[in-house]
């Protein structure tokens, strides 16, 4: 795995998020699954995933209002704030590994037929 490669689909990752919403690291995800067209692609948009989101997170923990939202959500929901941002964290991962799995099943079993 070439850390540009992976380095430039994380950043691809968390600039559409921020701009566009959580619905492009599947988008993108599958796009990069389709041109990439290895086995190898889930795994990689998994983890690119992962670390655009852990940036994005990272980015807005600076702010004094993260930690007011953490204690709220915490107050919300039957567990810690900080288990909710873990729960993100597998959802872009999860959205990520599943999208590009998709891609990759139909992508590489075309080329069998």
């Amino acid at each position: 795995m070439n850390a540009m490669r992976m380095l430039l689909l994380a950043l691809s990752m968390g600039v559409a998020t921020a701009v566009v919403g959580w619905w492009t690291v599947p988008v993108i995800a599958g796009a990069y699954a389709l041109g990439r067209r290895r086995v190898s692609a889930p795994r990689e948009s998994m983890l690119a995933a992962l670390l655009a989101w852990i940036a994005l997170f990272a980015r807005v923990s600076a702010q004094p209002a993260f930690s007011t939202l953490l204690d709220r959500l915490g107050k919300l929901f039957p567990i810690p704030g900080v288990a909710v941002v873990l729960l993100a964290l597998a959802l872009a991962a999860v959205l990520a590994w599943s999208a590009a799995r998709v891609v990759t099943g139909f992508a590489l079993s075309g080329q069998r037929a």
